[in-house]
């Protein structure tokens, strides 16, 4: 189990760096592409589709540590009335859920990833596999998170908090 949880939190790092580094040129190409067309009358053919395929990968590794930080969107306002150990059970069954979406996610997103192989994109003239493969691989590291998620919450007994609960009553 700890092997698991180790592979899980490397790997939410691994993600997290390579997104921040794709935002990072996200920012830096649009705003070349900006100085470019308003202050020399020029533009380059690839930042915007660059920068459309890059933050769709960004969207899709940042996910996993959404979920690695329990920060996904939830509807908790019932979670006072419940016994703590309920909620352990009740995050099972939601997590049982989103992990059999999350597969297909990954088993249709690789079937749309390989299709798409011989095709190449207008502007960068890359395969279209290589935005389409964002899908199968940030749900993954999805699917990985979930299980680390739920094996740390049935091994304490107790629901996993989110960062930003401490966030939210520090500013009230």
């Amino acid at each position: 189990m700890t092997l698991i949880l180790k592979i899980a939190d490397a790997a939410s790092w691994v993600a997290s760096v390579i997104a921040r580094i794709m935002l990072i040129i996200v920012a830096v190409s649009l705003v070349v592409q900006v100085a470019l067309r308003f202050g020399f009358s020029h533009s380059l053919p690839w930042p915007e589709e660059a920068s459309r395929y890059l933050m769709i990968w960004v969207v899709m590794l940042t996910a996993c540590r959404l979920v690695q930080y329990n920060e996904l969107v939830r509807v908790d306002f019932l979670d006072k009335l419940w016994p703590e150990r309920w909620l352990v059970w009740r995050n099972l069954v939601f997590r049982l859920v989103m992990v059999g979406m999350f597969s297909l996610m990954i088993w249709q997103g690789w079937l749309q990833a390989e299709f798409s192989m011989r095709r190449t994109t207008a502007a960068l003239q890359i395969s279209w596999f290589w935005p389409y493969l964002a899908i199968p691989v940030g749900s993954a590291l999805v699917v990985l998170q979930l299980v680390a998620v739920t094996l740390r919450e049935i091994v304490s007994g107790r629901q996993a908090a989110s960062h930003l609960v401490g966030m939210q009553e520090t500013a009230q």
